[in-house]
């Protein structure tokens, strides 16, 4: 067997999980940008304020959904150049994957801290809702304001 024949079959073989990873990033990262991704175990960040609140998981989705396409365009690349790779040429799949692996993180982070900004700022309506809720009305006596309404009425009439 010829090593071109082997590199041709690597060729083909890591093109196309280039391109399958890419396309599983892009679909994924498409649903979460526009909002659409469903809680799941599966698909999505695993940090605990995300599964807290369905909004904490939709806004901290589409923070990491275009960071998630990125990451898909990168692995498209990587699988284009790893069709016609040979030599020296290989770097440009491994620079490919390197830029979708620093995306992937770079989003997750972006994501993962939106998720606790959102689960905060739900905790404190929260807060401010159950405060505002057991806060002590203030006691007026009616009976007290009307007289002393009818003793001022009766002071500016007379004078």
């Amino acid at each position: 067997m010829s090593p071109f024949a082997v590199m041709s079959t690597l060729n083909i073989v890591i093109g196309i999980l280039f391109l399958l990873g890419a396309a599983v990033f892009i679909a994924i990262g498409v649903s979460a940008a526009v909002g659409k991704l469903p809680g799941n175990s599966v698909v999505g960040l695993r940090v605990p304020e995300v599964r807290k609140h369905e909004s904490t998981w939709v806004q901290a989705h589409r923070v990491v959904g275009p960071f998630w396409i990125l990451t898909g365009f990168a692995l498209a690349l990587g699988g284009a150049f790893a069709f016609i790779s040979h030599g020296w040429l290989w770097v440009a799949p491994v620079i490919a994957f390197v830029a979708a692996v620093v995306a992937l993180s770079v989003g997750g982070n972006f994501g993962a801290r939106a998720a606790a900004l959102v689960d905060e700022a739900i905790e404190a309506q929260d807060a401010d809702t159950a405060d505002a809720q057991q806060a002590p009305q203030p006691q007026v006596n009616l009976d007290a304001l009307r007289k002393a309404a009818g003793k001022a009425d009766e002071q500016q009439g007379g004078a």
